[in-house]
């Protein structure tokens, strides 16, 4: 485990620190300093459901996910991924809310999860029933780098998945292996549908909730996410950011498509913030829909 990645600062090493990374850090400082004096931040209150997640929270992000928490519960409700769910559906959206999740399943979670706990949120964790448990250090990094692009990190085991359930977390599903969508045919992804619900649900019960890996809108389409729903899942997420909001009506789940802001706790927490404040401010109703080039 000593060889394994604990701190942000060696992923930042190992991917580099680009001219354009920096170009964006400015850009943000400048965006953020304008939504705070402004712009305003009014679009905070606004009554929604907005899905933020995680993938990592490293020993070096720790503090700052805590702070950016804190800061978000004086606002917000937190809710679990199925009560937002159930709030879309129902057309039932009153305050604004936020439901948490993370993706990967890696064993820094754990911590993350500490943290949501003391603010009274609980979140979806979405896994890759391939990589928990994984102990092997040449297999973890073969997959890290193939999979995720990412230095080899420490996977979950099944008793931290059970400790997850047992504090009131929930468990979804994201693909067996983390493969991309748009590499499989879609007889193949009803088949990773299935076996990676039957595998999770072996160990922690039903497992109603699935998000698929890379997030973006290229790495899906309007047939696999049919497919989710006819496989016995009740919502499909992708890591596209925005949020959502509710005119009153009711929504059909095989028509909900569940945008997420990604959340990176080693960034400042203005960029953060200026994320979630803007998506917040130009959400409508349609963006509860899948995009009509999908």
């Amino acid at each position: 485990m000593d060889m394994l990645t604990q701190n942000f600062k060696e992923v930042e090493i190992r991917n580099g620190v680009s001219v354009r990374h920096r170009a964006r850090n400015l850009a943000l400082d400048a965006l953020a300093l304008k939504q705070r004096f402004v712009d305003g931040r009014d679009a905070i209150y606004r009554p929604r459901v907005q899905f933020l997640f995680f993938h990592h929270v490293f020993q070096d992000e720790l503090e700052n996910f805590e702070l950016l928490v804190r800061e978000l519960a004086e606002v917000h409700t937190f809710i679990s991924h199925t009560e937002a769910v159930d709030r879309l559906l129902s057309g039932n959206v009153d305050r604004p809310y936020i439901s948490w999740s993370s993706d990967d399943g890696f064993l820094n979670n754990l911590q993350a999860a500490e943290i949501l706990e003391r603010y009274g949120a609980k979140a979806c964790f979405f896994l890759n029933p391939s990589s928990i448990g994984m102990t092997d250090h040449q297999k973890i990094t073969a997959f890290c780098d193939r999979r995720l692009n990412m230095p080899p990190i420490a996977f979950l085991d099944w008793r931290g998945v059970e400790a997850l359930l047992k504090n009131g977390h929930e468990i979804g599903a994201h693909t067996v292996h983390h493969q991309r969508v748009t590499e499989m045919s879609l007889s193949q992804f009803g088949e990773d549908l299935e076996l990676c619900k039957e595998q999770l649900e072996e160990k922690c019960g039903p497992v109603h909730h699935f998000a698929y890996p890379y997030g973006r809108y290229f790495d899906f389409y309007r047939a696999a996410h049919e497919l989710v729903f006819q496989k016995g899942y009740s919502s499909c997420s992708s890591g596209e950011r925005g949020c959502h909001v509710s005119n009153g009506e009711r929504i059909k789940k095989e028509a909900l498509f569940i945008r997420r802001d990604q959340v990176i706790a080693a960034w400042k927490r203005e960029h953060m913030k200026f994320f979630i404040v803007s998506n917040a401010a130009k959400a409508v109703y349609e963006d509860n829909f899948l995009p009509p080039s999908l």
